[in-house]
């Protein structure tokens, strides 16, 4: 039985889904999206080279494992039919026929399938692809969708910051800044609770108080009433200044080359842009410079 829903393997390993990316590879990536290729010989029947989990961050679960097929000498259309046996017509395939397509950074073929809370795929490539652990045919997907569940260790934190965040906006002292370009789009929703539990921790959904008071090319930085608490807002997201990621901000000072240059302050995961130049931008450092406990990296150069 490949047990598709209940976990992922690495050779003889069994990982069930919710397990960290940390107990799988660790020590392996230290902060921010993790991903590694590990050796492995097989998966699910298959011959193969290497696998690459990959988690949001290295503290959160694996929601998707990619396996390397190697490449033994059957034809790739092979590996097709036998996940057709086992699984079913694919909900999606596509294929590309075109002597074109006969290289080995093509796909010449690719398919889904959603089974329970897994989606598997699998995509073969035009020829041959080498990589340090051998030459791989195509690839195996497997993707844990139950979002909701992966999250729901994580929410209750991520709850309680952001409820800490609407407290500290009441009597909140705002400083607000203009940019040209739109912050955010209205054709992309704001993220939800469980996307930023499990993705991005640090980042909130802005107090209503203080959305209420910024547009699409405004942001604000603002403390309590006591000024024992700072952050920064957008009006769809918020991250507060001096916790574990958020005490190094990021000013870039990108001037105009090939590109039209541009301003950006940040963290890891939230960020604003204006254009090269904008005064807005440097009134906003000044303002941060003044926040107790947040260090600022300055990056210069050309926009190429």
């Amino acid at each position: 039985m490949d047990n598709w829903s209940a976990g992922f393997r690495i050779d003889e390993a069994f990982h069930p889904w919710g397990t960290l990316f940390e107990a799988v590879a660790p020590r392996r990536v230290p902060s921010g999206y993790a991903s590694v290729k590990l050796a492995c010989r097989s998966a699910y029947g298959f011959v193969t080279v290497y696998v690459e989990p990959a988690a949001a961050r290295p503290d959160r679960p694996v929601t998707t494992v990619t396996y390397e097929l190697a490449d033994t000498g059957t034809a790739p259309r092979y590996l097709f039919a036998e996940l057709v046996k086992r699984l079913g017509q694919p909900d999606e395939v596509t294929r590309d026929d075109s002597p074109e397509a006969a290289n080995e950074n093509t796909v010449v073929l690719h398919a889904n399938w959603k089974r329970d809370k897994t989606r598997i795929g699998i995509s073969l490539y035009g020829a041959r692809r080498p990589s340090a652990f051998g030459d791989a045919s195509g690839a195996l997907y497997l993707s844990w969708v139950e979002q909701d569940v992966a999250a729901s260790p994580f929410l209750p934190a991520w709850v309680a910051a952001n409820d800490a965040a609407v407290a500290a906006a009441e009597g909140a002292r705002l400083k607000v800044f203009s940019v040209r370009y739109d912050i955010y789009d209205d054709d992309y929703p704001a993220p939800s609770p469980t996307e930023l539990a499990l993705r991005s921790p640090h980042v909130l959904l802005t107090p209503t108080a203080i959305a209420q008071r910024l547009g699409k090319t405004t942001f604000a930085l603002w403390s309590d009433a006591n000024q024992s608490a700072w952050y920064l807002s957008t009006a769809r997201t918020t991250v507060r200044l001096g916790g574990e990621d958020a005490s190094r901000l990021h000013f870039y000072d990108i001037a105009p080359a090939r590109g039209g240059g541009y301003t950006e302050i940040g963290t890891n995961s939230w960020s604003v842009r204006d254009a090269h130049g904008s005064t807005s931008m440097k009134d906003a450092l000044a303002a941060l410079e003044t926040v107790p406990g947040v260090k600022i990296d300055r990056s210069a150069g050309h926009d190429a």
